[in-house]
């Protein structure tokens, strides 16, 4: 059985009911289920399932959804018609489909064009089953890593001036023609205090490498997404943020050190945050302490103060407390690990330290 089989069985024996079949249209749930790297498919899953696309994409889904019944539409030939059809032949009469990523205009339209057929919402099917990643993909993850690590690494000891835009294109860059397919996200950098904006968006103004540098950054491999922030303190960053940047640090380690199979994911955040605290910057540590990572940059679980759930092997997850001081700047440092059967692995070699690259 081939990964593609495997994750769509289990994402079968998680069905509710008497559904037998899910119409799966989120794209990264459709490339985790099928390999589809296009823009446009979808797969109705169930004990005989087939994959739909339009006509811009027959050759592609021939090769990269081989083993699935294909149907392509195009002109006249509507989605809803195959879909209709292929519900008909089957039997079925009720079909599960992906509440969170459909609009109540496009259920509406889903709902009057299958007729006899009842459209059961339901949530994070195919989600949960992703959360815990399978060796292949941890190995893309991995990749990914050292690919945005080693963009840091060259771009800072290469790096005279500029501004923060350019610096994050430069970044960008360097992930693009190291290995990388692209960025994970918009890479952040900021500088001064315009770091305490814990997503702040790179200005078209001199970037103070000389003060406060948060560069938030990931790189893309094989569709798979990494995740690292690291804060550098230069000769003119105000004195006080080398003390928050040891309490961060501090804050880091002890988050990593909870990820470990069996622990809740609140019980990660509240390590993080606990040092924070006491240190006498809780109320400064305004976000979640981490999150899963994986075909989308934001997967679950999640680490925060109200999460549900245990971690479990497979998993990766960000660890990123951060304190931001309004007008003085801000300082994050994040890490990403694996959670393994005995414990976890960091993915993170780059050094976490204040100190720039040389």
């Amino acid at each position: 059985m081939s990964n593609n089989q495997a994750r769509r069985e289990r994402v079968r024996e998680r069905l509710p009911g008497d559904v037998v079949a899910l119409l799966v249209t989120e794209p990264a749930n459709v490339r985790y289920l099928t390999g589809f790297t296009g823009s446009n498919g979808q797969l109705l899953l169930g004990a005989d399932s087939s994959f739909f696309t339009d006509g811009r994409y027959q050759e592609q889904s021939a090769v990269q959804v081989p083993d699935l019944e294909r149907h392509i539409y195009s002109g006249s030939t509507k989605f809803s018609d195959l879909l209709a059809k292929s519900l008909a032949d089957r039997g079925f009469t009720k079909l599960g489909v992906e509440a969170s990523h459909m609009t109540v205009a496009g259920l509406g339209r889903m709902t009057a064009a299958l007729d006899g057929i009842e459209l059961v919402p339901t949530t994070d099917l195919v989600e949960g089953v992703r959360e815990r990643k399978d060796a292949q993909e941890i190995d893309a993850i991995r990749r990914a890593q050292v690919v945005a690590e080693r963009a840091v690494t060259t771009v800072l000891r290469e790096w005279r001036s500029g501004t923060e835009l350019e610096l994050a294109l430069a970044l960008e860059w360097a992930i693009r023609t190291g290995g990388g397919e692209g960025v994970s996200f918009d890479v952040i950098v900021a500088t001064g205090p315009h770091s305490a904006l814990p997503h702040a968006e790179p200005r078209n103004v001199p970037a103070d490498v000389d003060g406060v540098l948060l560069i938030d950054i990931g790189a893309r491999v094989d569709g798979y997404c990494s995740d690292m922030t690291r804060t550098y303190l230069g000769p003119q960053a105000p004195d006080g943020l080398h003390k928050v940047h040891a309490a961060v640090m501090a804050a880091l380690e002890a988050g990593c050190q909870a990820v470990r199979p069996g622990v809740a994911c609140a019980d990660v955040d509240k390590a993080a945050r606990d040092v924070l605290e006491s240190a006498g910057y809780g109320e400064y540590f305004i976000h979640s302490t981490g999150h899963g990572v994986g075909l989308e940059i934001h997967e679950g679980p999640t680490l925060t103060t109200s999460a549900e759930g245990n971690l479990e092997p497979g998993m990766v997850v960000t660890v990123e407390p951060g304190v931001y001081l309004p007008g003085v700047g801000g300082v994050r440092i994040e890490d990403f690990l694996v959670v393994t059967e005995d414990g976890a692995d960091n993915l993170t070699k780059l050094d976490r330290g204040a100190s720039r690259p040389n």
